[in-house]
Formats: structure tokens, C-alpha cells, sequence
């Protein structure tokens, strides 16, 4: 899920932070001049108690899908737009780095727009939505302090607080509720780089290894990110230094065979192309991220071998997501 916040100075303020990021990128591939000094920058989390961060989040998922069973082919399309709030608060820093921090969606909402175009809204500010279950799943999200520990490279390890979600909402329902991963990625998105270094220069590179949770029903697993990134420039923007970090990664799907249906016909699901683009916008003031926009594209083949037909299933599908810090003390 997603989340978001509106303020137009601070949008205003992200232009132009952005429109210089890329001045600064541009003007470092030309001049060597200014390359002389040659300085390292620290882009780990060095945090303080009680540091707090407001985020505004938007995601987007676009979907196009193929069946195809017997010569005959039906597509359809699917789209579903989320926006909300989330507070991210440092409670305690340890000596080495690693940091206990507090991340409270305050509110969320989901546009579900199927194939007739008719757009279903849901908010978790209101007391009804258009899909019931997703508007409860939506209240649940909304309020509840996750705990989140962050260790001393920004990534981060471990969540706690998720069955507070589950406890206020419907047993029928629990199955929607987001797992621990789910949690971990959201927060992973918001305020620190993953797996950063102490000391990097302009232009040179870092790994880091990802995992996050897949579905598509009644096929569940993993998505593996091989993630590169790299320190493209940085620069002074209204008194803030701003590390401008590109990340691309090329995906791996893992599939989860132990959790299926009984009965299952013989099947095979590909990753035919995966892959992501994202920039972060980093506040080397506070060691926190300004923004960041990401894009991710799959295209997934889906078989199944039924006794007397072959049903394939193509879905290519673009994730779009994007957070703002808006407000900041």
C-alpha cells in the first residue's frame, strides 16, 4: 500500500530540488573541475531521538491482462491508485548506529478502477467505502505505531505491532491484512538508503539484495531485487545538501508451491521481464530521504495444463510509487 500528503510549498520545493539534482548530474559529467576535491559523504542514518518525519506517499499499479484458452483471447485492465500519510519517528539511536523508530500510517485511501472504467473509492477517513473490505483493510492500516528497527547501514530488519492491524478487523478478513514483509518494504521506502555506505564518493556504486512478497491468485511468492545504486551528484538547495542516489535492479520471481490448492493441474509461471528504476533524494542534513519515485515493470506467462485445453495468462503490470517528506522536525 501507499500513502500521501499535500503541501505546496514543499511540492514546490521538490521541483526544484529535483530540476537541480539533474543540473548537478549534467554539469559533473562535464566539468572535471569541480570533480578536483574529490569528498566522501556518509549516506547511513545518523539520527537522533526524537527526529520526526512526515511523508507523503502515492503508488500506482497498472495492469493488462491476456487469457488465452482454445485460439480465443479476452484482455483486461485494472487500475488502482493509493494516497495517505505516514509519520516516521526515531525513538532510540544505540551507539553503533541502529535506531528503534516509530512509522504510523495516519490515513490511506484506494482508487480501484476495473475494466469499466467506473472508479471505486475508498477512504480511511470515512466511515464507508465502495469495497467494503478493502475500506476496512484500509481503517485497520490507519493508526496503529509499527515499530520498525533500522540498522546501522538504513535497512531495515525487523517490524513490530502488525497484529494490531489483524485485531481491528473482521476474522473473515484477516487474510488481507499485510504481513511483517509487507511492513518492511513500506518502511524500507521512506526515510534511509539500504545497505549505504559510510563513506562513498560522486559516481561510484553499491549493492544490496532485496525480497518482498508476490501474489497472483492462487500463485503467492517472492520478488528478488539485485539492486545497484549509485551516488549521481549532490547539491546545495535552499540551505539543504541534497544527495541525489539512482538505483536499477533487474528482478527474479520465486514461486511458493507449498501453500497451493489441492488438485492443482501442472502449471508454469515465468518472469518473462522484471525490472526497476528509482531516485532518492537524500537530506544529508538530517541523514533522512527528501523523496523518491520508483517505477517497476513485470511481464509474468502463467500456464496451466488442464486434461483437455491450455489456459495461458499473460500480465504486465507497472508499479509506480513515490514519497515526499512534507514536514519535518
Amino acid at each position: 500500500m501507499s500513502t500521501e500528503r499535500p503541501r505546496l510549498f514543499i511540492h514546490a520545493r521538490w521541483m526544484l530540488v529535483a530540476g537541480l539534482a539533474v543540473v548537478a548530474v549534467l554539469m559533473l559529467s562535464i566539468s572535471p573541475a569541480l570533480a578536483e576535491d574529490d569528498p566522501s559523504y556518509n549516506l547511513r542514518p545518523q539520527w537522533s531521538p526524537g527526529q520526526t518525519a512526515r511523508y507523503e506517499v502515492w503508488s500506482s499499479r497498472t495492469q493488462h491482462a491476456t487469457v488465452t484458452l482454445g485460439g480465443q483471447s479476452r484482455t483486461t485492465d485494472l487500475t488502482m491508485v493509493s494516497e495517505g500519510e505516514i509519520t516516521w519517528v526515531v525513538d532510540k539511536v544505540k551507539p553503533g548506529g541502529a535506531a528503534t523508530c516509530t512509522m504510523t500510517i495516519d490515513w490511506l485511501t484506494l482508487d480501484y478502477t476495473p475494466e469499466d472504467g467506473k472508479t471505486l473509492k475508498n477512504d480511511s477517513r470515512k466511515g464507508s467505502g465502495d469495497i467494503e473490505p478493502f475500506h476496512a483493510l484500509l481503517k485497520a492500516m490507519s493508526g496503529v505505531p509499527i515499530k520498525v528497527t533500522v540498522g546501522p547501514d538504513g535497512t531495515v530488519t525487523k517490524v513490530q505491532g502488525v497484529k494490531a492491524v489483524g485485531a481491528k478487523i473482521k476474522p473473515e478478513l484477516k487474510e488481507m491484512v499485510p504481513d511483517d514483509l509487507d511492513f518492511i518494504e513500506t518502511a524500507t521506502d521512506l526515510a534511509s538508503l539500504v545497505a549505504a555506505p559510510e563513506s562513498l564518493q560522486i559516481g561510484k556504486k553499491w549493492k544490496a539484495g532485496q525480497k518482498w512478497t508476490w501474489s497472483d491468485s492462487p500463485f503467492e511468492g517472492y520478488m528478488h531485487h539485485d539492486m545497484s545504486f549509485t551516488l549521481s551528484g549532490v547539491e546545495e538547495v535552499a540551505g539543504l545538501p541534497i544527495a541525489v542516489v539512482d538505483g536499477r535492479s533487474k528482478l527474479k520471481l520465486e514461486l511458493d508451491r507449498s501453500d497451493l490448492p489441492d488438485g492443482m493441474p501442472p502449471f508454469d509461471v515465468k518472469l518473462i521481464k522484471g525490472e526497476l528504476q528509482t531516485q532518492v533524494m537524500f537530506d544529508l542534513s538530517r541523514a533522512e530521504a527528501v523523496g523518491r519515485n520508483s517505477i517497476q515493470t513485470t511481464t509474468i506467462d502463467v500456464t496451466i495444463r488442464m486434461p483437455n485445453a491450455t489456459i495461458t495468462r499473460r500480465v504486465e503490470q507497472t508499479l509506480q510509487g513515490q514519497s515526499l517528506r512534507i514536514e519535518e522536525e
